[in-house]
């Protein structure tokens, strides 16, 4: 049998549960889930193999003030190990660019670190492009990510104390 990709909608929330848990060790509760997946600009997709989750891609459509058309945002692409390198990614990719036909769409598009080798490489077989070449994503966080960098940042440092305690080299 082969892979099914398909978009997760509304009833599909233990499945976007199982993306979160599978791929970002992050709980979805089903409230959080059912809001997100009622949300039309919200694409969680999915890639299945017997039944069994195998990857998937998270975008998000964005209305332009000036077009009609609305880009679709690619901000995560993920395979779960034992299905890498088998044509999933690419196969995800394919069901974006059909999206990107199927709903007249202007275009989809994806960041990527130019280091990650693996998704450059992706990115380019499944017919994707480089435009521009001196772009650079500058971030604003918000409260939330501030604290989660605090919590690392602070869990860091402890642990480079506790290293040079046991060392003796303070």
């Amino acid at each position: 049998m082969g892979v099914v990709i398909r978009r997760l909608k509304s009833g599909d929330e233990t499945r976007a549960g199982e993306v979160a848990t599978t791929f970002k060790a992050a709980q979805f509760p089903l409230p959080r889930a059912s809001r997100f997946l009622a949300n039309p600009a919200n694409y969680l997709i999915v890639a299945e193999m017997a039944g069994e989750l195998a990857g998937f891609v998270l975008a998000s459509r964005l209305q332009r003030l000036d077009r009609e058309a609305a880009q679709l945002f690619v901000y995560e692409i993920g395979v779960t190990s034992q299905y890498r390198h088998g044509g999933i990614g690419t196969s995800l990719m394919g069901y974006v660019r059909e999206l990107v036909a199927e709903e007249s769409l202007l275009e989809a598009f994806v960041l990527a670190d130019q280091r990650n080798h693996a998704a450059v490489r992706l990115y380019h077989s499944s017919g994707g492009h480089v435009e521009g070449a001196g772009s650079v994503l500058f971030v604003y966080p918000g409260h939330a990510a501030r604290t989660t960098r605090r919590r690392l940042r602070l869990s860091r440092h402890a642990r480079v104390a506790r290293l040079r305690r046991r060392s003796g080299d303070y």
